[in-house]
């Protein structure tokens, strides 16, 4: 009895070091996927959010692109490219202030890590809709990550040109 015992111990102990080890020390793909997931979670903003609040989330937004960034758009209604950090929140800024609100998400996101586990890519369908019912629909993307100092930041996003 006193040996089951301490069978079952040792596996609760086993499982629990491991669950926290998991915890503490996540995957470069979930860091990746966390990173994506804060990236939508930051763009999104309620009707009622106030200008502060919208120019907090702007410079939050800008944070989590490496200092020479490039977003590359490339709609059939929008061609632009943005550079560097300044660009994206000026763009960022004026995008907030001019919705009413904003829901972002990004759906089946797939992660692609380098050899050398320092870069990643990042491929998803990018699902947007302004609070004034305005659907932007849905827009395949590709993210380049980096790992940094600072942790994993976004150096590279474009939208796909997809069949029509």
């Amino acid at each position: 009895m006193k040996m089951a015992f301490r069978l079952i111990l040792l596996g609760a102990l086993a499982a629990l070091g491991c669950w926290l080890w998991t915890v503490l020390c996540p995957s470069p793909e979930k860091l990746v996927l966390k990173k994506i997931a804060k990236l939508a979670a930051t763009a999104t903003f309620e009707a009622n959010a106030s200008n502060l609040v919208r120019a907090g989330k702007a410079s939050q937004l800008v944070r989590l692109f490496t200092p020479d960034a490039q977003i590359i758009i490339n709609l059939p209604e929008a061609n632009r490219t943005l550079s560097g950090r300044d660009e994206i929140r000026e763009t960022a800024i004026a995008g907030f202030a001019s919705l009413t609100a904003l829901r972002v998400q990004f759906l089946d996101v797939s992660v692609r890590l380098s050899v050398d586990k320092q870069s990643a890519d990042v491929s998803c369908t990018a699902e947007v809709n302004a609070g004034d019912k305005k659907e932007f629909g849905v827009q395949e993307m590709h993210f380049q990550l980096s790992k940094l100092d600072d942790g994993w930041l976004i150096s590279r996003a474009e939208t796909i040109k997809t069949l029509q």
